[in-house]
């Protein structure tokens, strides 16, 4: 009674409320190894480690991707710490693209032979299709600067496969002030803001420049991830259509906020 919730504008019924928690997760760190980040790429390294020993349990699995003119799957699934810690160390360092190829290699027309120095929708797009099939409580945490310089995958595929995986896309920001000085740095700014939409349309955060902070940030990453309440409704025969819902919930009470995901695929009558 204390929430509101609208299926595309049409008000549902709630029929069930429980908070789920300590659930096992499965998360997808990505990392952003272009040009543009790479005088971040030590603090790349160093905070998807802390992530692993902070928030990867045993029960918990993994998988690290980087990404720059294409991606690569560094580690595939695995609850391995020591597997893991040897992925971690071959991020934006020659083994790294030596790894296999996450999807396709990127290709663009704009482009003559690959998608620019940057594919970061193109990684994310194929990271999320690898978490289709995972069952469970799943994520993406990516860090970049959320700055795409050319993908053959638009940011409304991307936010589409996420949202079709049932991922949470958490995007923790590295960028340098100084980059935002520039009339080119503020175009820059003003094109990158997709991780924004991604992590807000999926139901997760942002996070600007972390720097000393990345504990607070994955204590927060985690928390969201383990504790989550659910509300359960039942679609009518008739919004069985196999399209895209937008959601919309909304509480009566002052003292809470309801941060939710954008919306769901609905199953056609067919399924």
């Amino acid at each position: 009674e204390d929430f509101r919730l609208l299926d595309n504008a049409q008000p549902r019924s709630i029929h069930n409320f429980w908070q789920e928690s300590d659930l096992p997760l499965t998360v997808a760190l990505v990392a952003d190894v272009s040009g543009s980040q790479a005088g971040y790429i030590r603090s790349h390294r160093e905070a998807i480690a802390q992530f692993l020993t902070q928030v990867i349990g045993p029960l918990d699995r993994a998988m690290v991707v980087e990404v720059a003119q294409s991606s690569w799957l560094i580690s595939g699934f695995t609850g391995s710490g020591g597997d893991l810690s040897a992925a971690v160390e071959r991020i934006g360092a020659r083994e790294g693209k030596q790894s296999p190829l996450l999807g396709p290699a990127c290709r663009n027309s704009s482009f003559p032979h690959s998608c620019g120095g940057t594919a970061l929708w193109h990684g994310l797009y194929y990271t999320a299709r690898e978490l289709k099939a995972v069952s469970g409580r799943k994520a993406i945490v990516v860090l970049s600067d959320g700055l795409d310089t050319g993908s053959d995958i638009r940011l409304n595929d991307l936010v589409e496969m996420a949202q079709s995986a049932g991922t949470v896309v958490y995007s923790i920001k590295y960028a340098s002030p100084a980059r935002f000085l520039s009339i080119s740095g503020a175009i820059a700014q003003a094109v990158s803001r997709g991780l924004e939409r991604l992590s807000r349309e999926t139901g997760g955060l942002i996070f600007p420049n972390p720097g000393h902070r990345t504990s607070e940030v994955f204590s927060k990453i985690e928390s969201d991830l383990r504790n989550m309440y659910v509300l359960g409704f039942t679609p009518p025969a008739d919004a069985r259509d196999g399209r895209f819902h937008k959601l919309v919930v909304t509480t009566t009470r002052s003292d809470l906020v309801v941060r939710s995901r954008a919306g769901y695929w609905a199953r056609g009558t067919e399924n």
